[in-house]
């Protein structure tokens, strides 16, 4: 399932939402997101999924998105995200933006790791239970 317009795509696969994040998040692109994601989100009932975001083309985005964003990551963590995979440029702005973006409380069982590619996202998600095996099959198809 595909969905997105304009600054974002989301793609569900398996118990793993992919986002990919580009050009600079006005209130109405987050609140797009938002609404996008959770609808995403809440297909998976209450089973655990993860969560793979690919900001390598993000741009910096106004300060005021950021209360709405960790509102978002509170609201995943509540409905049962596990897991997440971050790929981000070597910029501190657009690392520290992330940061900001997601710093709320998380659960004791959320796990998150820094990636350098998909493949390696995709290889980690297989490995934790989030992705089947014959996804990484048909990858190498």
């Amino acid at each position: 399932m595909r969905s997105g317009k304009g600054k974002f795509e989301l793609v569900k696969e398996d118990n793993t939402i992919w986002l990919t994040a580009w050009g600079t998040w006005t209130n109405l692109t987050v609140e797009d997101y938002i609404k996008q994601l959770r609808q995403m989100a809440l297909s998976f009932a209450s089973s655990p999924w993860a969560m793979s975001l690919d900001g390598t083309q993000w741009q910096a985005c106004p300060a005021d998105v950021f209360s709405k964003l960790q509102d978002n990551s509170s609201w995943c963590f509540q409905h049962q995200l596990k897991f997440g995979i971050v790929m981000l440029p070597e910029h501190p702005l657009f690392r520290w933006q992330f940061t900001k973006a997601t710093d709320v409380p998380k659960p004791a069982d959320y796990q998150r790791a820094v990636v350098a590619d998909h493949e390696e996202a995709r290889a980690i998600l297989t490995r934790a239970g989030f992705l089947s095996e014959k996804s990484i099959q048909a990858l190498g198809s």
